[in-house]
């Protein structure tokens, strides 16, 4: 994974960062390394402040986001060369086909080894603004937890979601207690503690014979610094 480039502004990655960022260019698809304060894409193909014009920008040809991750989620983005292989790669990431595995940094610590929520996800406000949360008559939304390791009020986590609800990881860990570090909307009082919330879209698994089998992008620099001041170690 790349370090950040200071000279960079918001949406607008160097060619060499783009490049270093690259974790799987073949046979169509393109698996980038997504920073963090980038949306997977913007509101139209001519907006700068995306990751999805960068890769048109640098690879000089279309490109479509097979999935979307929040402006600050960092990790594995998909993007594809064709626009017909977009159903392709969703149908290999959709759960049973395939997982989908974040790393959470949270407050508080964890009472438990693995933990599965299935909570509904639906609008639990209007005014003054929209807002999401766990609700009865929302939708479907199912994630399983696994404790990695313990700080002393903090824990990483592993999280593999079965369902892809927006804001999704971001709601569950709240609503049992232990929001991001970083969050904004969804804990009782935001976390100040990092600069934007503590989410990695770490690992895709594919469970068909097909290759790539496996992709990973291990954590950025900003992540690593915040376990080292939580005096969590990530043991890989």
């Amino acid at each position: 994974m790349a370090d950040a480039d200071p000279n960079e502004s918001r949406g607008r990655l160097s060619k060499e960062s783009f490049e270093n960022r690259i974790l799987v260019d073949s046979d169509g698809l393109l698996a980038i390394d997504k920073p963090f304060d980038l949306p997977s894409t913007g509101r139209n193909l001519e907006d700068p402040d995306c990751l999805q014009y960068s890769v048109m920008e640098h690879t000089g040809a279309m490109a479509w986001a097979v999935h979307q991750l929040d402006a600050d989620t960092t990790g594995v983005n998909l993007f594809v060369r064709r626009k017909e292989l977009v159903a392709h790669w969703k149908t290999r990431m959709a759960f049973p086909n395939g997982r989908k595995t974040y790393l959470a940094v949270v407050h508080g610590q964890a009472d438990f080894e693995a933990k599965r929520i299935e909570s509904p996800i639906g609008v639990v406000a209007t005014e003054p603004v929209r807002q999401l949360g766990v609700h009865p008559e929302g939708q479907r939304a199912a994630s399983g937890l696994r404790l990695v390791a313990h700080g002393t009020d903090s824990s990483l986590l592993q999280v593999e979601i079965e369902t892809g609800r927006t804001h999704q990881i971001r709601i569950h860990l709240a609503s049992i207690g232990h929001p991001l570090f970083g969050e904004e909307w969804y804990a009782p009082e935001r976390s100040r503690e990092h600069g934007r919330q503590a989410l990695h879209a770490w690992r895709l698994d594919f469970l068909d014979d097909n290759q790539p089998g496996q992709i990973q992008c291990e954590l950025p620099p900003d992540l690593v610094g915040l376990l080292a001041r939580l005096g969590i170690r990530w043991p890989r």
